[in-house]
C-alpha cells in the first residue's frame, strides 16, 4: 500500500509572537508537497506562541505524522 508522506511549514505571523504551522503532504505519484486541506478546503494548521516550545514541537510531530487537526 502506497501512503501520503507528510511535512510541515512554519511562518511567522507579521507583528505578532505567533508562528504559524502547516501540515503539508505529498500523495503517491505527486513531486511536490502542497499545503494539506480539509473537505470545507481550510487548511490543517495550528497557531502558537513563539515561546512555546512544547507546544510547537507537538505541532510539528502532529504534521509530520499526518495529525494535525
Amino acid at each position: 500500500m502506497i501512503r501520503n508522506k507528510y511535512g510541515v511549514r512554519i511562518y511567522t505571523m507579521p507583528d505578532s509572537e505567533v508562528i504559524l504551522i502547516k501540515q503539508t503532504v505529498r500523495r503517491p505519484g505527486s513531486p511536490r508537497y502542497v499545503i494539506d486541506t480539509l473537505k470545507d478546503g481550510t487548511h490543517r494548521e495550528r497557531h502558537v506562541d513563539i515561546d512555546d516550545s512544547a507546544s510547537i514541537a507537538d505541532a510539528v510531530r502532529a504534521s509530520l505524522k499526518g495529525k494535525l487537526s
